[in-house]
């Protein structure tokens, strides 16, 4: 897996995405960022991390990834998408964040 040309470190204060460009990136464009899903069925949150992907999902853009993800409790699909820096309360840093759906 290379890392693609253009990508966006979860550390430091270079200008971040739109979300337009967020979604028409591959995953490995946001090494070490999460993807937190809000489901619209029963309103929990799910994190996964980059590096925790499966490695065939590193290069398909997030686009496609939205389009696939629901909850694994439920079965709902998702209704807030973002990838964020850190899991809310886990440091003091605040994380940043890139909404991509909701």
């Amino acid at each position: 897996m290379a890392v693609p040309a253009r990508h966006w470190r979860s550390y430091g204060d270079d200008p971040l995405p739109t979300p337009a460009e967020a979604l028409a990136a591959p995953l490995s464009a946001f090494p070490s960022w999460f993807l937190r899903m809000e489901c619209e069925r029963c309103g929990q949150d799910r994190y996964i991390h980059q590096v925790h992907m499966p490695p065939i999902w590193q290069d398909v853009t997030l686009e496609r990834i939205v389009q696939r993800l629901s909850h694994d409790g439920c079965g709902g699909r998702a209704k807030v998408v973002e990838l964020i820096t850190a899991v809310a309360g886990s440091s003091q840093i605040v994380p940043r964040r890139i909404r991509l759906l909701g």
